[in-house]
């Protein structure tokens, strides 16, 4: 856990990008798992084959869930950060009016 305080939005926007890509990941990994599931409901017995339906069920479902918090996490990040940077900069601004007013030379 990182002892700072702030948000550095270029990095922030960076983890939103690592999320969406999540998204995506998780959902070309749908196709993948169905052509293996596909098979091996062909390959083995009638006794077998309800509960590779049932593992092909609970996993999309899974993968369905996981590729929507990604994406509801990469929203949350980029709507979080956009909000940070704007504070900061009308913090910024009134920062340096105050500056003005005390009229204190200050290199930044």
């Amino acid at each position: 856990m990182s002892t700072s305080t702030g948000v550095n939005p270029i990095e922030a926007m960076n983890e939103a990008e690592q999320a969406e890509e999540l998204a995506i990941r998780t959902t070309s990994a749908a196709p993948i798992l169905e052509d293996i599931t596909d098979e091996l409901k062909g390959a083995v017995s009638s006794y077998v084959v309800s509960g590779v339906w049932g593992f092909e069920t609970k996993t999309f479902s899974n993968i369905s869930q996981l590729a929507q918090n990604s994406v509801n996490l990469a929203q949350d990040v980029q709507g979080a950060d956009l909000r940070i940077a704007a504070t900061d900069h009308d913090s910024s601004d009134e920062f340096r009016d105050g500056l003005d007013l005390l009229d204190i030379p200050i290199n930044f």
